[in-house]
């Protein structure tokens, strides 16, 4: 089965893009809700955890792991891809097309404090956006708005336009996503922006990774597409009544204690 984890509902962004991308495949969505949100939290912190997760999915059969959200990506992934025997796929804004798509040589990313102040997004933008003006501007709010399902509130509403509207007036042509809570925000994002400043979400691209991994390392389906969905927190009822908003359709959630 395919295996992903975040620290909480952001991933399931990342979820439905390969779900759509791979409907034979069971998929296991774990979220750390006992230790959302992960921005705030130390390198070492996040890496202990995401190898206790990790080795948690694997044993539960995981053929490859996605590392659905972009703080645990930026202090974990080469860790898990060192101590696990399976594939590990990260997620990251999406620098390189926007940047090379940019027109006005400006753009945006918007992702949480820890995950810009990364090194791994330094290097990115080393990469790819040497002849690019890149406004880096966290999302404040922005994940425990969509952790608490207010997606279209008065307070999110505020807090995205706290963020973007101030961008409106810097010449950008393209934000990049590198949050996987963000893509949840995307209608009131484009309300703003409207269609003249693209909008890069990175889970279609993370789909199609996954996809070529598996077939890669010959992984078979099975034809099983079950589905299942974890959390860390005790209280299971908060993840399952966001499932139909998120995902469009409700599913039973465990709760798991790994500490």
């Amino acid at each position: 089965m395919i295996a992903m984890f975040d620290s909480g509902l952001g991933g399931l962004s990342i979820w439905r893009a390969v779900q759509a991308a791979l409907p034979d495949w069971p998929i296991t969505y774990l979220a750390d809700q006992a230790y959302c949100p992960y921005g705030g939290r130390s390198k070492a912190e996040i890496i202990e955890r995401s190898l206790k997760i990790g080795r948690y999915l694997h044993s539960q059969g995981a053929s490859l792991l996605v590392v659905a959200c972009n703080t645990a990506t930026t202090a974990a992934v080469a860790a898990l891809r060192q101590h696990l025997p399976i594939p590990v796929v990260g997620v990251e804004p999406a620098i390189k097309p926007a940047a090379a798509a940019s027109r006005t040589g400006r753009i945006a990313v918007l992702a949480t404090q820890a995950t810009l102040a990364s090194e791994r997004v330094q290097a990115l933008l080393d990469k790819h956006a040497g002849e690019v003006d890149v406004l880096r501007r966290p999302g404040l709010g922005w994940v425990e708005q969509v952790e608490a399902g207010e997606l279209d509130s008065a307070l999110t509403r505020a807090r995205v336009a706290a963020v973007v509207q101030p961008l409106l007036q810097e010449n950008i042509d393209h934000i990049a996503l590198g949050c996987t809570h963000y893509p949840f925000l995307s209608p009131l994002i484009r309300e703003l922006t409207g269609p003249q400043i693209a909008l890069y979400d990175p889970a279609e691209a993370i789909a199609r990774r996954v996809d070529s991994l598996l077939l890669q390392h010959g992984s078979d389906s099975m034809g099983d597409h079950c589905y299942r969905f974890i959390t860390t927190a005790p209280d299971t009822q908060p993840m399952a009544s966001m499932l139909p908003l998120l995902i469009g359709h409700g599913h039973a959630v465990e709760s798991l204690n790994l500490e």
